[in-house]
């Protein structure tokens, strides 16, 4: 449980040596000056790990560390035996699934594209998906700190999908070059055998699985579409991006050549008026650090203003802004 990992910590440790010392509850939070309700947040997890057990008299004592082992093994002998059945009922409830998926589309009123606003149906869904894949994932995120709920999902099931053998292509901004949280996974999908290419600009965040099942963000929301024809005009938009990325190499740190390009396209993004808020997003950084590079590309320009930095930029053939892009 995750608030066992919490309180599992140097105070509950503490407080069992005090217990070993012969101290009561009362004693310990005097001794060590906290509130009795932090004790007992304390005694409760050693109860949990069956470090503590109380005699006949209703005396608390501790509990030998190996002892506590021995009377977690019938829960450890259950979780391993409960994990052991897991493939078979998989197995079992694929065929199940199939004749589901074989009347859903037969259905006249059948809808290839579902909308969902609960992570944990999204997350559920894209379990289903992953394990389904046989062949090939083909992913275009934004950086981890500007990713969605369900990328946070889709990431240890990509990873799982390469230990299985299946074919991963992930597309990133260039700026994951530079963020560690996002370098941390391309390096762990590159390790494992997939492929890791980065861009000037994602403009979209989606999954493509088998280039028959997809998902995609909607607002605050997630489509999940079934069906080729969706799919693999996604897959499509994928590779057109894949074209003109970069590819990554882990053993090159930071931005690896192509930092260029990003101040390339945020004088391109400025110079068309946009604000901060849509270039970052655009480009894939933090605007916080997108502030810090418009600073230094203004020095660099030797422009007192955010307009005459894009009007030099411009006269010095570093953007290439179009009417079009001024209306994005």
């Amino acid at each position: 449980m995750l608030s066992d990992r919490i309180e599992a910590d140097e105070f509950a440790v503490e407080v069992y040596e005090r217990i070993l010392d012969g101290d009561g509850p009362a004693e310990i939070a005097a001794r060590l000056g906290v509130a009795a309700a932090e004790v007992d947040r304390a005694f409760g997890l050693l109860r949990r790990l069956r470090l503590l057990r109380e005699t006949g008299d209703g005396e608390v004592v501790a509990v030998d560390p190996d002892s506590a082992r021995t009377e977690l093994l019938p829960l450890e002998r259950a979780i391993h035996d409960q994990r052991s059945l897991l493939p078979a009922r998989r197995r079992q409830l694929r065929s199940f699934t199939d004749a589901f998926g074989r009347a859903d589309r037969a259905n006249p009123h059948h809808s290839p594209v579902q909308v969902s606003r609960d992570p944990r149906e999204t997350e559920l869904r894209l379990v289903e998906s992953a394990n389904g894949c046989k062949s090939e994932v083909l992913m275009m995120q934004s950086c981890v700190a500007h990713e969605p709920p369900e990328a946070r999902h889709l990431r240890p099931l990509v990873l799982d999908a390469l230990r299985r053998g299946i074919r991963v292509r992930v597309l990133y901004p260039h700026a994951a070059r530079a963020d560690a949280a996002t370098r941390s996974f391309l390096c762990n999908v590159a390790s494992l055998g997939g492929r890791v290419r980065t861009s000037g600009e994602i403009f979209d965040r989606f999954a493509v699985f088998d280039r028959e099942v997809a998902f995609l963000r909607a607002d605050q929301a997630v489509a999940m579409v079934h069906g080729p024809v969706i799919a693999r005009f996604l897959a499509g938009t994928h590779d057109r991006g894949w074209e003109s990325g970069t590819d990554f190499d882990p053993g090159r740190a930071g931005y690896a050549g192509t930092l260029d390009v990003v101040k390339s396209r945020v004088l391109d993004l400025l110079a068309a008026g946009l604000k901060d808020e849509v270039i970052a997003r655009r480009v894939g950084l933090s605007e916080r650090t997108l502030r810090r590079h418009i600073s230094a590309m203004m020095r660099e320009l030797a422009a007192e203003s955010r307009f005459q930095a894009g009007v030099a930029a411009a006269r010095a053939g570093l953007v290439a802004t179009t009417t079009s892009t001024r209306h994005r």
